[in-house]
């Protein structure tokens, strides 16, 4: 296990070998963008002997919309000693009766970033009304199109760290707030616009965030995902769409470039609405992380502790109306780091999502066939 908090895993013959067969697939992007080089985010400092409960947190998996400002958003993280926050922007706005208190922009992350360098790491964002079609997401549009030569030129900009969230696989929901989600979405993630990021993946090392429930078909369309872009970087939103302790597990074994965040995965307990924790929905398909009372689970705890250079951990807040709860939703992450190892929790709370943003610029990849994509 690589504990290196700047260095990607070494490649494994397996992915060597799919990086190879690739090169006889059928698309490559017409005209690459000309790639500048990432600014370099400044180590966060952590001493060996800082215990779990303080350690430094790096928030993966939030999002940012029109309404929430840079200035208030460091306020909460000097408060919760969270060194860095993703920035993946809401572009929803409120329509068709949905309320999503969003209107965010890559714009608005990236001028946030140049504000606070060290603090603000902006994702592309990918909620966003244009993706809110299967269509697009199934086959070559014009809108995806455009959508992969504008996402193209960003990351070339050295501006963007990577992309998401993409909403695959997601219930609709009302909450007490206001927010009203009305749509129930079932994208292909082995769809035409999914290839198409995945290479920009591959091709500027940008992690690719995405929500995608775990149900049996989602998660075999994200298996060929995986299998057909190795030097992609994936990361399965919600602990691989709230997978099973043991799928998680074989997953990782078989795929070295997919990760998991825990965005929202650390909440629990009666009347607690937060989408995901048996709310607004639940299923066979889904597992929880904590007990009620906040406590991992066993099998989860293994996990963790085997593959902890995997995982990341968020607050997962959606809405802008949200963030004046940020400081409330640190202190149950930092009871689950007092249950693992020191190892464990570093790699967790800071040292996964450090290397992650360290990733450098890699070479083409071009498309290893797929199963036809279901209509």
């Amino acid at each position: 296990m690589n504990d290196c908090p700047c260095c990607p895993p070494e490649p494994t013959r397996r992915g060597v070998l799919w990086g190879a067969s690739a090169l006889a697939g059928t698309f490559m992007l017409g005209t690459h963008a000309e790639a500048q080089q990432r600014r370099i985010l400044p180590a966060i400092p952590a001493g060996p002997n800082v215990q779990n409960e303080w350690l430094p947190l790096v928030d993966f998996h939030t999002h940012l919309q029109k309404n929430v400002q840079a200035d208030d958003l460091v306020t909460y993280m000097k408060d919760t000693n969270v060194a860095r926050l993703v920035l993946m922007p809401l572009y929803y706005g409120d329509s068709g009766g949905s309320v999503n208190d969003g209107q965010g922009s890559d714009e608005q992350a990236r001028d946030y970033a140049r504000k606070y360098p060290d603090r603000f790491v902006p994702f592309v964002g990918m909620q966003r009304p244009d993706l809110n079609d299967r269509e697009t997401y199934r086959t070559s549009t014009n809108v995806g199109r455009r959508l992969v030569k504008e996402t193209e030129e960003k990351l070339a900009s050295g501006e963007f760290f990577g992309m998401g969230e993409f909403m695959l696989r997601f219930y609709p929901y009302t909450n007490k707030f206001g927010i009203v989600a009305t749509l129930d979405r079932d994208y292909p993630a082995d769809g035409w616009f999914m290839r198409q990021c995945a290479d920009l993946s591959a091709r500027y090392r940008a992690p690719m965030v995405f929500h995608a429930e775990a149900e049996p078909k989602v998660a075999d369309a994200a298996r060929r995902l995986f299998e057909a872009h190795p030097q992609a970087i994936f990361v399965w939103s919600h602990n691989c769409g709230r997978s099973s302790a043991t799928d998680i597990a074989r997953m990782f074994e078989r795929y070295p470039n997919l990760y998991a965040d825990l965005g929202g995965m650390g909440y629990s307990g009666t009347g607690v609405e937060h989408y995901g924790v048996y709310w607004p929905k639940r299923t066979e398909w889904m597992h929880l992380i904590v007990d009620e009372f906040g406590i991992l689970t066993p099998e989860m705890k293994a996990v963790f502790e085997r593959f902890s250079d995997r995982f990341t951990l968020g607050t997962d807040i959606a809405h802008a109306r949200v963030y004046a709860n940020y400081r409330g939703h640190i202190p149950r992450w930092r009871r689950i780091l007092t249950q693992l190892s020191p190892q464990a929790a570093r790699n967790i709370a800071f040292a996964t999502a450090e290397r992650l943003f360290r990733m450098s610029t890699a070479g083409h990849q071009r498309f290893a066939p797929l199963a036809p994509v279901p209509v």
